[in-house]
């Protein structure tokens, strides 16, 4: 039996001083958990990463000459990992209360559960949107025809329509806060996550593997933690960032839903999220349709 009952990975991209903060407040909130914490510094510029030795000498530090993007640096961690347990925590996390004991517990026990994670909010304290179903030609339909305000559930789409006060077994949750276990880990190739994606859409494509495997994946309401959203974007136009963000997030979602359904159903998928998002009638969501419009042809001539 491992000695350490969990690895706690993080990845340092130029946010030393959150990522300070992230670290000295995993000391100060967690509680009864023997834990470990390995930092993967993803070849940053801001600082000399032994600095952070210097301010947290338990750490295991990892200097990586390359920036393996968000999946390559959680694997290197993972190779030095020893914990039974694997929480893949961003470097602007806060925590304010023992949620990582309270994630644990959780997962611990029930068997049937392959991801815990808990509310996240921003710093004002807003509750962001992490719990999330799978994209569907179905639920494009129900969001489009606007069923979900007359005829189903409120929260029968998740992410922004769902409250988040509650706890719940959803799809997919966001990667900031991502709490695993070594034998799921395990079951993926080479002991390693699935990397095909340098950043954005990795948490889709892990949750959906780990699905895949028979586990479910839980959204913790009864715990939470501050996330610092982005915050190694750096940009002088938040709007900007987040189209840019898209495009990105987009590029790897064709690939994906190409690979898992086909090039006929990602288009109509992508057809009907053109659809809603002309249905919003923003400037912002206008771009998105177009967007989504335009990668039509692109999954169209996708070579298999």
């Amino acid at each position: 039996m491992n000695a350490i009952e969990l690895s706690v990975i993080i990845i340092n991209y130029n946010t030393f001083a959150l990522t300070n903060k992230c670290i000295e407040t995993i000391y100060q909130f967690t509680k009864g958990v023997e834990f470990e914490i390995i930092l993967v510094d993803n070849a940053s510029g801001e600082c000399d990463a032994d600095l952070f030795k210097k301010n947290f000498p338990d750490i295991t530090l990892i200097k990586s000459t390359t920036n393996l993007g968000f999946s390559g640096g959680n694997n290197l961690g993972l190779q030095k990992a020893v914990g039974e347990y694997i929480l893949l925590l961003n470097s602007d996390i806060e925590l304010t209360e023992n949620s990582i004991k309270t994630c644990l517990d959780t997962l611990k026990a029930d068997k049937a559960l392959g991801v815990v994670s808990p509310m996240l909010i921003y710093p004002d304290g807003k509750i962001q949107h992490i719990a999330n179903k799978f994209p569907s030609v179905k639920y494009e339909i129900v969001e489009i025809l606007r069923l979900h305000k007359f005829i189903l559930p409120p929260d029968y789409l998740l992410g922004f329509y769902f409250n988040h006060k509650e706890n719940k077994k959803v799809d997919w949750v966001w990667g900031a806060f991502f709490l695993t276990k070594r034998e799921i880990i395990q079951r993926f190739p080479n002991n390693k996550l699935p990397d095909m994606y340098f950043m954005y859409f990795e948490d889709v494509a892990w949750c959906y593997a780990i699905k895949k495997m028979g586990y479910d994946i839980q959204y913790l309401a009864t715990t939470k933690a501050i996330h610092h959203l982005s915050a190694s974007s750096k940009t002088v136009s938040p709007e900007t960032v987040n189209l840019k963000k898209f495009e990105q997030v987009n590029r790897n979602e064709t690939d994906f839903w190409i690979t898992e359904k086909g090039k006929i159903y990602t288009a109509i998928l992508f057809f009907l999220r053109s659809v809603k998002y002309l249905t919003l009638r923003t400037t912002k969501d206008y771009l998105i349709a177009k967007l989504y419009f335009k990668n039509i042809f692109t999954v169209l001539r996708y070579k298999m």
